[in-house]
């Protein structure tokens, strides 16, 4: 440090002026007002394009301003130039370079100099400073224009912006969240004053999925919360939050950002559904049993009622599954699980099962518990399960939405083609699975091999 500061000393005021100034990249210029002369500095020179060498003139340097912007630049150089003014001031403007009439930003700030200090004066001297901002410029436009798109965005969809200090436990205003929660907008609600909008229940269960969600090392989080708004009663809006660590220079470094919007008929109209879906599903159980009651009693004794109370129970399974949440259960893993489960006895499961766990559409998902639930009958009947030694190996795979299930017996009784079709064959080469969907068997002599087609954009 001593050995630059000795350096520095040898350097002349004004060369360690013109040395500050081209690290800064600002270039000076001054205006001569009695001889209308004018300087430009190296750097200067180089911002604006102009020749490193020969004379600028106010022509030259009027020529490179935009013409929107010309008069602007001209107002503010006649205000600091005013005796009675004396202005003292920053402003931008954009050139075109002398050199290449590329368009540039420049920031300039002037002041003049004037032969006494009474309002009579005359100005002597008018300089200053000019800096190429572009890029500062072009990024703070960028900026301004992604923020009015986000604000349209916000507007549009009717959603609400919410920044909190976690240190000061403050809220920045927002107009629309005050709208939201049933404030005044002008209102500077505290956060204890907005959290009291919860309904019963819901700031516990929020703060523990947060605790959750930092537990697991997450920094954002989203939820349906309920509130009780004046004039509104219960409503459902969606929270979108975010940890924002982000070092600011009058504000917190603990922040929390998110959104809120209005998720109200969503939610009204999915409980209905749910209740809906209750009520159907308790009538159809109803009916199950109304049918396996008339079968009962219809063929009492009858060798073919265990098959068909079957089939009637594979047939409820099914539309169990697809009366259940839907994300959880049109999945081919759950409904191979729950059509298998009678025929796994836990001491010895006789069962490979491997495939990919998959989205299943409704077309084919009853159709698919029907088939699996009529192999493994006809297994434990006459094929594989019924034998201690015997094996079944469920497989599939997934190519262009066409799924494709082998069902292979090993290690039971000699196979031997039926001479004619029952009800089951008939329902499994075509009944269950209808074209453009297909069940091929093969009555091998080894065991029984059953290969399932089944479209899944069909």
């Amino acid at each position: 440090m001593e050995q630059t500061a000795n350096r520095m000393e040898l350097h002349e005021p004004a060369d360690r002026y013109e040395l500050a100034c081209r690290a800064a990249g600002i270039g000076v210029w001054e205006l001569h007002v009695r001889e209308g002369r004018l300087a430009y500095s190296d750097v200067a020179r180089s911002i604006f394009g102009f020749p490193p060498e020969g004379a600028i003139t106010r022509e030259i340097v009027h020529g490179a301003i935009h013409p929107d912007d010309l008069e602007a630049v001209l107002a503010a150089a006649g205000r600091a130039m005013d005796p009675s003014v004396r202005s003292d001031e920053h402003y931008m403007y954009r050139i075109r370079r002398f050199d290449t009439g590329e368009p540039r930003w420049i920031r300039a700030h002037g002041i003049a100099e004037f032969d006494d200090e009474s309002p009579d004066a005359n100005a002597v001297l008018y300089a200053g400073s000019v800096q190429d901002v572009t890029d500062r410029e072009l990024t703070r436009q960028a900026l301004a224009a992604s923020e009015e798109r986000l604000r349209l965005a916000i507007d549009a969809a009717e959603m609400a912006v919410w920044d909190l200090d976690l240190e000061t436990n403050t809220v920045a205003h927002s107009p629309e969240l005050n709208r939201m929660l049933g404030f005044p907008e002008s209102a500077h609600p505290t956060v204890e004053e907005l959290r009291s909008r919860y309904a019963p229940g819901e700031r516990e269960r929020i703060e523990d999925e947060g605790a959750a969600a930092r537990a697991r090392g997450e920094t954002s989080l989203q939820a349906r919360v309920r509130y009780l708004v004046p004039g509104k009663g219960e409503v459902t809006y969606v929270l979108r939050a975010a940890l924002d660590q982000t070092p600011r220079l009058n504000a917190s470094a603990q922040r929390v950002i998110g959104i809120l919007f209005d998720a109200t008929d969503q939610a009204r109209a999915e409980q209905l559904l749910t209740t809906m879906n209750q009520e159907l599903r308790h009538r159809l159980k109803n009916m199950v049993q109304l049918a396996g009651a008339f079968a009962r009693q219809t063929w009492s004794g009858d060798a073919k009622l265990d098959t068909y109370l079957g089939r009637i129970r594979a047939l409820t399974l099914s539309t169990e599954l697809m009366f259940g949440e839907r994300e959880k259960t049109l999945r081919l893993g759950a409904l191979v699980e729950r059509s298998l489960l009678p025929f796994r006895p836990e001491d010895q499961d006789p069962f490979d099962i491997q495939g990919p766990d998959l989205d299943l559409p409704e077309s084919v998902f009853t159709g698919i518990a029907l088939v699996l639930h009529e192999l493994a009958t006809n297994a434990l009947k006459h094929g594989a399960l019924s034998t201690e030694t015997g094996r079944v190996t469920l497989t599939w795979t997934v190519e262009d939405d066409l799924l494709r299930m082998e069902w292979r017996e090993t290690g039971g009784p000699r196979v031997d083609a039926p001479r004619t079709d029952g009800f089951g064959l008939k329902l499994l080469s075509g009944g269950a699975l209808p074209p453009p969907h297909s069940v091929g068997i093969d009555f091998r002599a080894e065991g029984l091999v059953a290969t399932i087609l089944a479209s899944l954009s069909a």
